[in-house]
C-alpha cells in the first residue's frame, strides 16, 4: 500500500465522522423541503394548507422583524445563530477518536488510548513498586496524565515519575507529541485516612 492510502486510513481510524450530525441536517432540511412542496402544491390545487400556505408563510418571514413581543424574536434569532455556530463547528472541527497513531511502522497501526494507559500504569507500579490501582493514567488528545499514590513511608520522586511515563511513552513512537503531567497524591493509612 501507498503512504497516502496508510495516513487516510490512520486518519479515518482516529477522527470520527460526522455522519449523525450530517443525516440529522439532511433529515430536517429534507423533511422542509417536501412540506413546503406539499403545501405549494395544494396552494396551486385550491386546496387549504395542511400546516400554514405559501402566502402566509412568506407574510409571516416579512412581519418577523416588527412582531411582539421582541424579546421572543432575539431568542429565536441566539438560538438560530447558535444551531448555525454548532453545524460550522462540527463541519470544521476535527473529531477525534480516542486513538492514538504510532509513527515508527511500516504499515498503519493505531492504539486505543485505554492500551497506552494501562501500559504506563502498569510500567510506572513495577518501578516503583506500587500496589495495584495505586497509579491511575489517563490519555487525551494532547496529554498524559499519570497520578501515582504511594504507601505510607514510601516517597516518589515527581521527576523519577514524569521520566518513566516519558521514556514507556516514547517506546511507542507516537505520531503525536504528548505533554506529560505527573502527580504524586498523598498516602492514605490503613484505617483509609488521607495523610
Amino acid at each position: 500500500m501507498s503512504n497516502t492510502v496508510l495516513q487516510r486510513v490512520v486518519r479515518r481510524e482516529t477522527h470520527s465522522p460526522r455522519t449523525v450530525a450530517a443525516v440529522l441536517v439532511l433529515v430536517t432540511v429534507s423533511a422542509a423541503a417536501v412540506l413546503a412542496g406539499i403545501e405549494i402544491v395544494r396552494d396551486v390545487a385550491g386546496r387549504d394548507p395542511m400546516l400554514l400556505s405559501p402566502g402566509a408563510g412568506l407574510q409571516w418571514l416579512a412581519d418577523l422583524p416588527q412582531a411582539q413581543p421582541a424579546g421572543a424574536v432575539i431568542a429565536g434569532g441566539v438560538i438560530a445563530v447558535a444551531v448555525g455556530l454548532i453545524l460550522i463547528w462540527l463541519a470544521l472541527a476535527p473529531g477525534r477518536r480516542p486513538k492514538q497513531a504510532m509513527a515508527g511502522c511500516s504499515t498503519a497501526v493505531v492504539c486505543d488510548n485505554g492500551v497506552i494507559a494501562s501500559s504506563i500504569a502498569e510500567q510506572v507500579r513495577r518501578t516503583f513498586d506500587l500496589a495495584r490501582g495505586a497509579v491511575v493514567v489517563g490519555v487525551g488528545s494532547r496529554s498524559i496524565d499519570v497520578t501515582a499514590r504511594p504507601e505510607p513511608g514510601q516517597s516518589i520522586e515527581k521527576a523519577r515519575l514524569r521520566r518513566t511515563a516519558e521514556e514507556e511513552l516514547a517506546r511507542y513512537d507516537l505520531s503525536r507529541t504528548l505533554t506529560v503531567h505527573v502527580r504524586i497524591a498523598k498516602p492514605i493509612d490503613e484505617e483509609g485516612d488521607v495523610r
